[in-house]
């Protein structure tokens, strides 16, 4: 019994404690001048400080709490804070009431929520002349929404804002933390110099959430930027004129992104990196200083539906992108158009449509591997470009560039299948410095230069053709050529000095030199057909085997008939002219003074 009771005076005790513990506030909480002092100290100290807490709004002005508001329960409106906070804080711009000026710094704690729209349509915020005297919202585990209105940097005066003040204001929401923008603009915005990237401009950070729609971000320093954000959605989104990157998106997991433009930026259009398994569909970049697509390191990125224009540095860039796909990518005048290098870069371009530029894809040396399927590319100094190893290129059209393909560096095992390149100087180089390369039914038209030149040891090929060439097929190095048909070409094929190649089923039908080989070369073809006016020429061995035939080219039967009739036609003209050379002048009637 004495036990039971002692057991229910403790458990009573122990009620009694713990209802008192919930009764009394936390420290914090019942010394709001110390909370705030926290709050002013951890977010740099600014001149004047509006802390948002649960049903109460401080004015901290350096460090010290000036005065306090109760906007009543629920959400804070930006225009009860322009009707309520005072001058030099919030306050109504002029006798607009849509139109506010923030002139103080303001700071969304755990819980609470800003909303920015409707009323207020237009939020000046007002540019520091030091890092103390700038205004931003950030805050975490609290809402900022911002709706159908724009938000402004003005200069500390209220005026316009020069291009080199550099405390901006800025946005930023933290971990736990939701910012919305629908519907709006957000302009000359983020801290400029060595300023944190996160305060660049418009930042959802590590854990916040929100999204930006039908939203533009003009010359900020970033337009916008998802900073180890989750779950965020940008759609149908503009940044352009930022003084840096437009969109930079590193770290961020879960974001759905689509329809973002990026124009006239400072640096890249579209920086992307730290996330795997990302996809981005309809970015469109134009006029950009840097790159419009960069890619940093990362693992499966898909890029569906990109549209680059005129951006300076390049159109889409990959750094070690492994598992990567450009799909349906348009790119035009630019640099470089697509780029994929670094090391262990396993990258797809499906259906590139490129034009205009010094390259159009770039594969560089170090990469791992890469597929380029049913693509055009055109007017370009290079069409593709390959130096590194495992290049499949596949059911590519390539028009009007200087050389088609160009197969360099440490090269190897590239393989070129159903490839179509036409109206170039030079159709495909091999280098020395290759190894490995084959071309499976290749077509090579109108090539100005030779069609195919190769230093390249153990070249095969495959079928295919090559029509109007000067040299359609060039060899530096040992070769072997299998079903080749060669057309209208001045010179068929050429083998340098001491060189040895093979050929079966060849077909070749040569303007004047069917082959030529060097002293020292040796060729051996089989069943193979030579129609030229010299179908054997060179110092070096055509060794012929099988069915294989030698003749002189078809004789143009509808040329010489043309020319007959030409001659024919001369011919009765000059009849006609001796015949009619002794008649006599007509007589002019003597009244007929005109005669001319």
């Amino acid at each position: 019994m004495r036990t039971t009771a002692i057991r229910m005076s403790m458990a009573v005790t122990v009620t009694a404690l713990t209802a008192l513990s919930a009764a009394a506030p936390p420290a914090s909480a019942a010394d709001p001048a110390q909370s705030d002092l926290a709050a002013w100290q951890r977010n740099g100290r600014p001149d004047r400080l509006v802390v948002i807490r649960p049903g109460v709004v401080d004015l901290v002005r350096h460090g010290v709490l000036e005065s306090r508001r109760s906007p009543g329960t629920g959400d804070v409106r930006m225009s009860w804070l322009a009707a309520n906070t005072g001058p030099g804080w919030i306050t109504q711009d002029g006798d607009d009431p849509s139109a506010v000026q923030v002139g103080a710094a303001v700071l969304l704690t755990p819980g609470t929520t800003l909303r920015i729209g409707r009323v207020t349509r237009k939020v000046l915020f007002t540019a520091g002349s030091s890092a103390a005297s700038g205004t931003w919202i950030r805050g975490s585990r609290a809402t900022l929404d911002i709706r159908d209105t724009t938000l402004a940097a003005v200069g500390p005066e209220g005026g316009d804002l020069a291009d080199d003040t550099p405390v901006r204001p800025y946005l930023y929401m933290g971990a736990g933390g939701r910012l919305d923008i629908t519907d709006s603009a957000v302009s000359g915005f983020g801290l400029s110099g060595r300023a944190p990237s996160r305060f660049s401009g418009v930042t959802w950070g590590k854990g916040g959430t929100g999204s930006a729609v039908r939203s533009t971000f003009q010359g900020n320093r970033t337009g916008l930027r998802l900073a180890g954000s989750t779950g965020v959605r940008l759609d149908d989104v503009t940044a352009k004129d930022s003084t840096e990157d437009g969109f930079v998106l590193n770290g961020d997991t879960g974001t759905s992104a689509t329809g973002l433009t990026a124009r006239s930026n400072g640096r890249n259009g579209v920086t992307v990196g730290g996330t795997d398994g990302r996809t981005l569909s309809r970015v469109t970049t134009r006029d950009n200083k840097g790159i419009g697509i960069r890619a940093t390191p990362q693992n499966g990125l898909g890029l569906v539906g990109a549209d680059s224009g005129s951006d300076r540095g390049g159109g889409i860039r990959l750094l070690s992108c492994v598992n990567c796909t450009v799909s349906d990518a348009t790119v035009r005048h630019t640099k470089v158009a697509v780029s994929v290098t670094g090391p262990g870069s396993r990258v797809t371009v499906h259906k590139p449509r490129l034009s205009g530029g010094r390259t159009g894809i770039s594969l560089g040396q170090d990469i791992r591997s890469a597929t380029v399927t049913d693509g055009t590319v055109s007017d370009f100094a290079r069409g593709i470009s390959v130096s590194g190893p495992q290049v499949t290129v596949t059911g590519t059209r390539i028009d009007g560039s200087r050389t088609g393909i160009s197969v360099n560096g440490r090269a190897h095992d590239a393989a070129l299948r159903e490839v179509t390149i036409s109206d170039s100087r030079t159709g495909v180089t091999a280098a020395a410095t290759t190894s490995g390369v084959s071309l499976t039914s290749v077509r090579v038209e109108n090539a100005s230069g030779k069609g195919l030149a190769s230093t390249s040891k153990g070249l095969r090929i495959k079928g295919g053709s090559v029509s109007g060439a000067s040299t359609a097929v060039d060899l530096g190095a040992p070769a072997h050529l299998d079903g080749l048909t060669i057309t209208e070409a001045h010179r068929g094929i050429h083998l340098a000095r001491t060189v040895r190649a093979s050929g079966t089923g060849l077909d070749v039908l040569a303007e004047r030199k069917g082959i030529e080989a060097d002293r020292g070369a040796v060729i051996d073809i089989t069943d193979s057909r030579v129609r030229a006016p010299l179908a054997m020429a060179g110092d070096g061995e055509i060794l012929r085997h099988g069915r294989t035939e030698v003749t002189l080219p078809p004789f143009p039967w509808l040329g010489f008939a043309a020319i007959v009739a030409l001659l024919a036609a001369i011919a009765l003209q000059t009849v006609h002219q001796v015949r009619h050379r002794r008649t006599p002048r007509p007589k002019v009637a003597r009244h007929v003074r005109n005669t001319a």
